[in-house]
């Protein structure tokens, strides 16, 4: 997770400005894991048609969505109330429509559709 937590660090900031992964001279970053997978090879494995973990593609979407509520600025929920599955859902649609994008930046498209309808508090009872 110390790996990941760099990537997704600059990956969320870039989210926020609005342009998602400029991260070197050249406009690249580096993704470890899962986060390194075609939307593909992502929705293959959601589908039970590839030999990645469905567990490891689990553990990548939650734990990216978890560091984008510790790392970004007023988020205590990106998912607004919605489940972490709720939020893979609509990150393997994103990936259907575009498979040769790599499943860290669909989440960072993900996050930043998210923000405007976060949640900055804790919802109340």
């Amino acid at each position: 997770m110390r790996l990941v937590v760099p990537v997704l660090f600059s990956l969320l900031l870039a989210a926020v400005n609005g342009s998602v992964a400029a991260k070197s001279v050249e406009g690249r970053f580096v993704a470890f894991g899962p986060g390194n997978w075609s939307c593909e090879d992502a929705v293959a494995v959601a589908q039970g048609n590839h030999p990645g973990s469905q567990g490891r593609l689990d553990g990548f979407i939650a734990g990216y969505l978890t560091a984008t509520n510790v790392i970004l600025r007023n988020t205590y929920d990106i998912q607004a109330g919605k489940s972490d599955a709720a939020g893979k859902r609509q990150v393997l649609a994103f990936c259907r429509d575009n498979p040769s994008v790599r499943l860290s930046n669909a989440l960072a498209v993900h996050t930043q559709r998210q923000y405007p309808d976060r949640h900055s508090v804790p919802k109340q009872d």
